[in-house]
């Protein structure tokens, strides 16, 4: 009885995060769900079911190619790209370069700005006439590297992932920094040993035993792809030509510019079933051949 009375307490105490996750979780889902079958604008008490009718109409629509075109450039380049940089600066603080704390608090800090800053910084950084970026090349005489950055459709959209790098490789760079911390010098020492160089104990050590922090990496970076709302949204609205528009900002846009709210919890749907499959898929990858692992999680 006693042993009963226990588990009731234990239940009342992770209540309060069940209650959480309803709400904001589980409830927003099969919100969006319902309406996607509806024609609706969001604010009107009148509803008319039109069943299957929003997914064809999405499916048919030709921005939405756009949206996974964009969505696989964006996530190959962000993902990779500060991986890469996350590692090697990890690298190099975790082996004993000089001020290491005081650099990493620095690659860290774009890390916790707002990102409606970050996009209203670079927003003057590449403005065509008076950025810092246009004007830095005509006074070096580089005149013909001056772009329309986020006017050009052929680049903007690498424009907003350079900031997307330049904002999140600190992160990268502290979760491979808290992975190499943990693995064991006698590894490195034995290498050594054996004549083995920097070059080769990075690549036959500290790059196989990141392994997790690889697949956490991409997993996060996959589905931070599919949100990304805020930095696009401040620096281009989506735009030029729907050239770096994102399955958030064309949900905002048939929310609040198109009054479409059937239309956008139909996107919302599709967006949701797409981060399930890379999470899926991602996991199956990472759980492949280790069946410890699968059922430790």
């Amino acid at each position: 009885m006693k042993k009963q009375h226990y588990q009731k307490e234990a239940y009342l105490f992770i209540l309060p995060i069940y209650i959480l996750f309803a709400v904001y979780i589980v409830y927003p889902i099969f919100f969006n769900i319902y309406h996607s079958f509806f024609k609706w604008n969001g604010v009107s008490s009148e509803k008319t079911f039109i069943g299957t009718e929003n997914y064809i109409r999405i499916l048919k629509d030709p921005v939405l190619l756009i949206l996974i075109k964009n969505f696989f450039i964006f996530g190959f380049l962000t993902i990779v790209l500060q991986a890469v940089f996350g590692i090697i600066l990890a690298n190099f603080l975790v082996h004993g370069l000089k001020f290491a704390g005081f650099y990493r608090t620095i690659y860290y800090i774009p890390v916790v700005a707002t990102p409606v800053v970050i996009g209203n910084i670079f927003s003057k950084i590449f403005e065509t006439n008076r950025g810092h970026l246009n004007v830095t090349l005509r006074a070096l005489g580089l005149d013909f590297l001056a772009k329309q950055w986020l006017a050009d459709p052929k680049i903007a959209l690498y424009c907003i992932a350079a900031v997307n790098i330049w904002q999140w490789t600190g992160y990268s760079m502290l979760v491979y920094y808290a992975n190499m911390l943990n693995i064991p010098e006698d590894l490195y020492e034995s290498a050594t040993i054996d004549g083995a160089g920097d070059f080769t104990t990075f690549f036959k050590i500290t790059l196989p035993l990141c392994r997790n922090s690889h697949f956490s990496l991409f997993i996060l970076g996959a589905l931070g792809t599919l949100k990304c709302f805020d930095i696009p949204y401040v620096l281009t609205k989506g735009g030029p030509n729907y050239a770096t528009e994102f399955f958030s900002t064309y949900i905002y846009k048939k929310s609040f510019d198109l009054w479409d709210q059937g239309g956008s919890s139909t996107l919302v749907v599709i967006m949701f079933v797409f981060a399930l499959i890379i999470t899926f898929a991602q996991l199956r990858v990472y759980y492949r051949g280790n069946s410890e692992k699968e059922l430790s999680a």
